[in-house]
Parts: C-alpha cells; structure tokens; sequence
C-alpha cells in the first residue's frame, strides 16, 4: 500500500499567509492612492526595487542552502 503524500500550494503557516495577504492589500491601496495623487510611476518603482530586492534575496539563500548542503 502506499501512503500518499498530500502537498498544498502553499508552502507557509496560516499566519504568515495572512500577513502577506495584509502587506499585498496595504501595498495595492498605497499605490492606488499614489496614483490618484500623479505619483503613481514613483510608487510603482519603488514597489519595483522593493520586489527585485526580496526575488535577489530568496535566491541568494536558495543559493546559499543549497551549498551548504552540498559541502
């Protein structure tokens, strides 16, 4: 018999899901209200850099976790 192994999309704990459903919330309303006011191409750059910074970040550790296993 063999015993499957069930995985959920997502890889975080209910909690965590939660706070990045708020900062994407907060973030989107922060940006709509840059936009009403004509600073919508600041904001979104910003946004932009924020968003390269934590993707350059995730693989860097990805990276690094991965080497160290490996050594």
């Amino acid at each position: 018999m063999r015993i499957v192994d069930v995985h959920h999309a997502w890889s975080l704990p209910p909690r965590a899901r939660r706070a990045v459903l708020v900062l994407l919330g907060i973030t989107v309303v922060a940006v709509a209200c840059a936009s009403f006011m004509g600073h919508g191409m600041a904001a979104l750059a910003v946004v932009a850099a924020a968003m390269l910074t934590v993707v350059a970040e995730e693989l860097v550790r990805t990276a690094m976790h991965a080497w160290l296993r490996t050594v």
